[in-house]
C-alpha cells in the first residue's frame, strides 16, 4: 500500500500570542513523535511559515505534512485519544484548519 500524505495549515486567531503559536507547534510535533509508528518517518515532518509573496496564502500561518505509513494507520491515527487531545488543545486558538490527506501518486 502506497504511504498517505497529511497536508495540514492552521491559521491562529488574531488574539493568540507566540508563545500560544510555539506551543501548539511543539504540542503537534510531539504528537506525531507519540504516535511514531503511524507515521513513515518522524524526523521528516515538514512544517513552517508561508514566505510565499504571491498572496494565495489564505492568511494560514503554519503548514504541517507528514507521511503516514498506510491508509490503515491514518483511520487508527484520526480517533485515537492523543489526536483527539491535541485538536481539543487548539480549537480555542485557531480561526480555521485545513487538513488534506492524499495517496501519493493517486490522482
Amino acid at each position: 500500500m502506497y504511504p498517505i500524505t497529511r497536508f495540514a495549515a492552521f491559521k491562529y486567531k488574531s488574539t493568540v500570542t507566540e508563545e500560544e503559536k510555539k506551543a501548539a507547534i511543539q504540542g503537534l510535533l510531539d504528537l506525531y513523535a507519540l504516535k511514531s509508528e503511524y507515521v513513515s518517518d518522524v524526523q521528516g515532518e515538514d512544517l513552517g511559515k508561508n514566505n510565499n509573496e504571491e498572496g494565495y496564502s489564505k492568511g494560514f500561518d503554519i503548514v504541517f505534512s507528514v507521511k503516514f505509513r498506510s491508509v490503515e494507520d491514518r483511520d487508527k491515527f484520526i480517533p485515537d485519544a492523543d489526536h483527539i487531545a491535541y485538536k481539543m488543545s487548539v480549537i480555542p486558538i485557531v480561526e480555521d484548519v485545513m487538513v488534506y490527506d492524499f495517496v501519493n501518486g493517486e490522482y
